[in-house]
């Protein structure tokens, strides 16, 4: 359980602290969607698929912040019949009107599982010469000022957002779940939610942590 509260102490803290914009970018040549590079999955883990989840998004889009991504991922979840709970939608953003702490707030709404996402670096693949030159910190905020500080963010260049989705048990406060995903619309996050939420609910469902694929 202790490991479980410093997990949200740390989520907590990165929830308030996600902030931040992105500027647009039409990635000629290159289709907007997210590619699923990889899974991994507890092998102990033996529970039947989950039909509650507890959603958090250290990740934002423009407009929308972070509340967009975790809306976006409830509706994609309610449509594969997985009800889902949004952390803004029950947490307080005002100071003057403190609600539920994180804990509290996934103990409440009574999800099986807990369901963080992030970008967790940024790249910029150059065109010319088709290497990928990479953040090498978390880029919660999927900025680019890492690569526009080592002259790697360059007209034409495509970006891409590393997008980190994992699953923990709140009973347990154990990772069961995680995957590893490539968005090649990474200047321009908020018009690639929907092939992203798809193909991250597609993948849950393969690997059994929820029962069925969106409708």
């Amino acid at each position: 359980m202790a490991r479980m509260t410093r997990l949200l102490a740390i989520l907590l803290a990165a929830v308030l602290a996600a902030c931040g914009g992105t500027r647009d970018f039409a990635p000629g040549g290159l289709s907007l969607t997210t590619q699923v590079m990889s899974t991994w999955k507890e092998p102990k883990y033996l529970w039947p698929p989950m039909g509650k989840m507890f959603v958090i998004s250290l990740m934002k889009v423009e407009p929308g912040g972070r509340d967009a991504v975790e809306d976006a991922i409830v509706k994609q979840l309610a449509s594969a019949g997985v009800a889902a709970v949004a952390s803004h939608a029950v947490m307080s953003n005002d100071a003057e009107k403190p609600g539920p702490t994180l804990e509290e707030a996934i103990a409440a709404s009574g999800a099986q599982g807990v369901l963080v996402v992030e970008v967790r670096s940024m790249g910029s693949l150059v065109a010319n010469t088709g290497t990928t030159i990479n953040s090498i910190t978390p880029n919660t905020m999927a900025s680019y000022n890492f690569l526009k500080a080592q002259n790697d963010d360059q007209p034409g260049d495509y970006k891409v957002a590393h997008i980190v989705s994992e699953v923990y048990l709140p009973s347990m406060g154990k990772q069961v779940w995680g995957a590893f995903t490539d968005s090649y619309d990474a200047a321009d996050l908020r018009r690639n939610l929907p092939d992203y939420t798809l193909k991250l609910v597609n993948v849950m469902a393969k690997d059994r942590i929820i029962a069925a694929r969106p409708s």
